[in-house]
């Protein structure tokens, strides 16, 4: 007798049971199906993920038509029937699997016990696989479209989050360095780009979900992947750009440029390295400001007199040094107390010193590097060099 192995309480329940609950298990996946496809226009089912190699050599087997240019050779057939509008398959392919479904119930509910043992597939020696009866193998495919119902949910959402005639990027933040603190919006993105920009260090952390191309982003190429960007998203190309931390404090530059060149930017935020650099030093989001490395000279002409600012390192933000050095030609005394906080993401370290040792010493030729911070407090009336 074939194996029936399938749950396991399949042992307590007759040939019949089990075929009512795969029944069941064939009509909720249907239902999900159907939901999941409910309302689906051109763009959710045409702009859909990208084709596996085994999807594309399908999509290349041409038999069909090789055949009716035949019949139209021979005279068998006049000509080709007239091609139906994207929304008339859409629907037709719905009902086919209407129909379909409907076929598979009705076989299954009309089976008799001594069916549902017949032998269906033969024991497989290279994965041993076991060999399954009729039953078997019922139950496994049984939830299939209901399998297949959270791939076009997931699908649907790509689309709309990457809609060509949004003419949208995304920009999807991955938190300090921990696959785990990725946002899941980001990791169901992430397999549906048609590729994806960040830093080497960003992309080594996305990688894992990545199913596209990967191209790395340098101070010396931002400028060229940015007009790619504006390119590919006019010619309905999905792209996306990941950034450690959160895309606001990471990358504002970016973010910027990003603005002005496309229609719409959609950000996915994440946890930063701001929050970090507060909790390195015990301080409150309501007693500091934060600043970016990449937008010193912003800082450096309106300091916020009073207030702690914590400035937060960028990739390819350069030292520490160049940073303090912009701030002393602005007039922050040299004097000023700064505190230089690196490898939040994985091991701070947290070095007390001036603006005038960050500036001219050792100390400052560490990288502001994405996951560190140099942090001071602005005195009430800075001196200003005329």
């Amino acid at each position: 007798m074939v194996s029936h192995d399938f749950t396991d309480d399949t042992d307590a329940l007759t040939p019949t049971q089990r075929r009512e609950r795969a029944l069941q298990r064939l009509d909720d996946g249907h239902a999900a199906l159907l939901a999941a496809l409910d309302g689906v226009d051109e763009a959710d089912a045409f702009l859909g993920s990208r084709w596996s190699v085994w999807e594309v050599m399908q999509h290349l087997f041409t038999e069909n038509f090789v055949q009716a240019l035949e019949e139209i050779a021979s005279g068998e057939r006049e000509m080709l029937p007239p091609f139906d509008a994207r929304g008339d398959r859409i629907a037709n392919d719905v009902a086919k699997l209407e129909a379909n479904y409907q076929r598979f119930r009705t076989l299954i509910a009309g089976l008799s016990p001594a069916q549902l043992d017949l032998p269906a597939t033969p024991y497989n020696p290279e994965n041993n696989y076991p060999a399954l009866s009729l039953l078997d193998l019922i139950e496994r495919v049984a939830g299939h479209e209901g399998n297949h119902a959270r791939q076009v949910v997931e699908t649907r959402k790509f689309v709309a989050a990457f809609r060509s005639a949004e003419r949208a990027v995304t920009v999807a933040g991955l938190g300090p360095g921990d696959p785990a603190a990725v946002p899941i919006q980001a990791r169901e993105l992430l397999a549906n780009a048609d590729y994806v920009i960040g830093s080497p260090a960003a992309l080594a952390v996305a990688r894992r979900w990545i199913r596209s191309v990967e191209l790395p982003l340098r101070a010396d190429n931002r400028a060229e992947l940015v007009n790619r960007i504006v390119r590919d998203v006019r010619a309905g190309l999905w792209s996306m750009v990941v950034t450690l931390g959160d895309p606001a404090e990471s990358a504002p530059v970016l973010l910027t440029a990003l603005d002005s060149a496309v229609d719409a930017v959609s950000v996915i935020p994440a946890p930063g390295f701001y929050r970090l650099a507060l909790a390195q030093i015990g301080l409150s989001p309501l007693d500091a400001v934060c600043a970016s490395v990449e937008r010193i000279g912003d800082l450096a002409q309106s300091p916020p007199p009073g207030r702690t600012v914590v400035i937060l390192g960028a990739y390819d933000g350069g030292k520490w040094s160049d940073a303090a050095r912009s701030l002393a030609s602005a007039g922050l005394p040299p004097e000023t107390q700064t505190q230089l906080l690196t490898g939040l993401s994985a091991q701070p370290s947290d070095t007390a010193t001036s603006l005038r040792d960050v500036a001219d010493t050792p100390i400052g030729d560490t990288d502001a590097a994405v996951d560190s911070a140099l942090i001071l407090t602005v005195p009430v009336v800075p001196s200003r060099r005329v």
